[in-house]
């Protein structure tokens, strides 16, 4: 009898402990379940900061150097058009384009073909124009816009002793003594010779024409001329004559003004005295 009052009390003390166990668990689901329920997104958001915080990264960065991100301002540029060193060899050093600097292909010797009265010169600096002892202007300069001239003796009508007259320009400049030249350049370029006297090169012309002198004899006018070596003396207004350079017809001779105005072909020229032409 004392055995089976044991044996109930054993399995009444199981079902209270199964009971127990069972409503503590119903408990716990009902809790967890609540809570699930029952969160906010804020609550997520605080979790997700939580496990995104810049306190492990500093932590992680600290353990590790490596992970630390880049800063792009530790960056420098580099010219797409230098080629990166190779191993071994030695970096050489690029000149920066000077705008200031002259080239050196650039030519160093200017020459002008120019028109003085009608007579064409090939002149570089330091020739003298017209030529010969009537030689009124000496070129101070060729660049390649312009040529610059300057009065030997002298001033101009204005009281300057120099001009400059531009690339495919004709002026007429007028001494204080009232006598004028037409000056024109025709073309500037690349040249060691010049046409004038004082050039000191040599002229790609054939002929020498020179007015050796103009004088009055018995009232009228007369002059002298020279063409490649030859004298052809006395000649007067209206007179024609052949030489090796072709027929010259004398047109006028001013006797104050010591010029000689004469015809080849169909150009006209007027010449001064002591004036040396090369054609």
């Amino acid at each position: 009898m004392s055995h089976n009052r044991r044996l109930l009390t054993y399995v009444s003390i199981a079902l209270i402990v199964g009971a127990a166990l069972a409503l503590a668990v119903a408990l716990a689901g009902s809790g967890a379940a609540g809570d699930a329920v029952g969160a906010s997104p804020g609550g997520v958001e605080t979790s997700a900061s939580g496990l995104y915080s810049d306190d492990g990264e500093a932590t992680l960065a600290a353990a590790d150097p490596a992970r630390e991100q880049p800063l792009l301002d530790r960056f420098t540029s580099k010219d797409p058009f230098i080629p990166f060193p190779t191993p071994g060899a030695t970096a050489a050093s690029t000149a920066s384009p000077n705008p200031d600097a002259t080239s050196t292909a650039a030519p160093t010797n200017l020459s002008a073909k120019i028109k003085v009265d009608g007579t064409n010169y090939t002149v570089t600096q330091g020739d003298k124009v017209p030529g010969g002892s009537a030689a009124e202007f000496t070129v101070t300069g060729v660049t390649s816009g312009d040529v610059s001239f300057q009065v030997i003796d002298g001033a101009l009508e204005n009281g300057e002793k120099s001009f400059s007259v531009n690339l495919g320009e004709a002026v007429r400049v007028t001494l204080e003594s009232g006598v004028s030249y037409d000056i024109s350049v025709r073309s500037i370029g690349a040249s060691s010779s010049g046409g004038g006297s004082g050039g000191g090169g040599s002229s790609t012309a054939n002929h020498n024409i020179s007015v050796l002198s103009i004088n009055s004899q018995g009232g009228v006018a007369v002059v002298t001329f020279e063409v490649d070596g030859k004298t052809y003396s006395d000649k007067r207004q209206g007179d024609v004559f052949s030489t090796s350079w072709g027929e010259i017809e004398v047109l006028a001779i001013n006797v104050n003004a010591q010029t000689v105005k004469i015809l080849h072909g169909d150009q006209t020229l007027t010449l001064h005295a002591g004036q040396v032409v090369v054609k």
